[in-house]
Formats: C-alpha cells, sequence, structure tokens
C-alpha cells in the first residue's frame, strides 16, 4: 500500500510543486507511483506567520535554539502538528502512522545569494529549531502513550526564498543565472512561470507544464546539487534497503 504524503504549505502552488517532486523521487528510487489520493493538502494550515516572525526576530537572541522567539515558534509548530494529525484523522477518516509522511514546508521569502550561506547562522538556524520542535512534538506524543508506528515520519522543507526556487533548480539555465540572487516575487516567480501571478499561472496551466517539463526523475541530481535546504530531505526520502 502506497504512502499518505500529507502537506503543510503556504499556498496551492507550493503544494503543487511538492507534490510533483516527491512523486519523481518515489518514482525513480522506489519504483511507485504516487497518485492524487496518495497526496493531501491542508488549505487552512501552515506555518507562514510563525516562520516570518521567527525570521525576523532570531537575531535579536543570536539564533539561540533555546531563546524566547524559538520557543515560541517550537510550540506554535507543536500545535500545528497535533492540528494536522488530528485534521487528517478527521478528514481521511484514518490516522496517520509510520508507513506515511508529514511534509512541513514552508517558504523563508528570503533570498540567500549564493548557496553557500545556507550554513550561515541566520539561515541554518531555521532548520535547527524546526527539527528541534519536530523532536519535541514526538516526545509529547510518547508522553500520551503514542509508539513510533503510530506516528507519521515528519520531514521540514524551508525553502529559499519559495517553492519557485525548486523548480528553477531543475531548469537548464540554472547555471548560467544566478537564480539565489533573485526575490520570490516578481523575479523568481516571473523567471519560473511567465508571470508573477501564481493564479495566473494556474488558470493558464502553465505552471503544470512547467512542472511537467521540468520537475522529473531526470533532474533530481540536479536539484540535490544546487539546492543544499533540501539534500538532507532528499537522503531521507530516497533511502531504500536492497533486496538480496
Amino acid at each position: 500500500m502506497n504512502p499518505q504524503v500529507a502537506i503543510i504549505r503556504d499556498g496551492y502552488s507550493d503544494f503543487l510543486v511538492l507534490k510533483k517532486f516527491i512523486a519523481s523521487v518515489f518514482q525513480h528510487h522506489h519504483f511507485v507511483e504516487l497518485e492524487d489520493d496518495n497526496f493531501f493538502q491542508f488549505e487552512n494550515l501552515n506555518i507562514t506567520n510563525s516562520l516570518s516572525e521567527y525570521i525576523s526576530k532570531s537575531h535579536l537572541e543570536k539564533y539561540s535554539l533555546f531563546g524566547d522567539f524559538a520557543l515560541d515558534f517550537r510550540r506554535q509548530i507543536s500545535q500545528i502538528l497535533f492540528t494536522a494529525i488530528g485534521k487528517f484523522a478527521k478528514d481521511k477518516e484514518t490516522d496517520l502512522t509510520n508507513k506515511d509522511i508529514l511534509i512541513l514546508n514552508g517558504d523563508a521569502e528570503r533570498i540567500l545569494g549564493s548557496k553557500q550561506k545556507y550554513f550561515e547562522q541566520w539561515s541554518y538556524s531555521i532548520n535547527s529549531v524546526i527539527w528541534l520542535a519536530i523532536e519535541e512534538f514526538y516526545n509529547k506524543m510518547v508522553e500520551q502513550g503514542y509508539n513510533y508506528l503510530q506516528l507519521p515520519l515528519i520531514l521540514p522543507l524551508i525553502l529559499y526564498p519559495s517553492s519557485e526556487i525548486l523548480v528553477a533548480s531543475c531548469m537548464d539555465d540554472f547555471d548560467k543565472t544566478n537564480y539565489r540572487d533573485f526575490e520570490a516575487k516578481p523575479a523568481l516567480k516571473q523567471k519560473v512561470y511567465e508571470t508573477d501571478s501564481i493564479p495566473q499561472a494556474l488558470e493558464s496551466g502553465y505552471l503544470k507544464e512547467v512542472l511537467d517539463a521540468f520537475v522529473v526523475p531526470d533532474n533530481l541530481t540536479k536539484v540535490y546539487k544546487d539546492l543544499p535546504e533540501i539534500r538532507k530531505f532528499m537522503q531521507i526520502l530516497t533511502f531504500e534497503v536492497r533486496k538480496q
């Protein structure tokens, strides 16, 4: 039975990008064709405001994992995860298990300038805080009597500046154009979808055309090479046990 992939994201276009990317990973590495009903999106649940607030204030506490701003962010993430688990069970009439995946996605809305800057304190601390929040969430669930079989694999994915960078990394001229210098809107969206209006890209069908053309298994290596923020995510999703 194929896994359920539940995605907490900023907007609908982010859901479509991640859905296509994850489907490509499973197709290429696990020989599994994920269908539409394997994916679930939380339409009114996201980390957008919490993430933005943390990013704007974290420097005041020198990006500490245990400062007040990080603590608030972790608490908010924990509540979002609790809500997501419950909402999935209610809407799908089944529980997420260790065979399923819950993606915690958000757009940083900050440009890196170069991929090496992902490893600087201001940017790397974001992922660190979220991973800590996930571990704290698992700990709370254990205290409530859950075991690992009853909980999904929770993976964070914060993209700089937005999900368009994932699509851009699949395009042939990524190395010729420093997309890391582009603001999410209008420049990056315009470059990827030929418009900075996501509703227009959706309505025209062009967004789907771009994803179908570029976010494909053959480009997974390019994504890994150019996006350090997605590498751990990919290493986990592509892991497989070889059969004897």
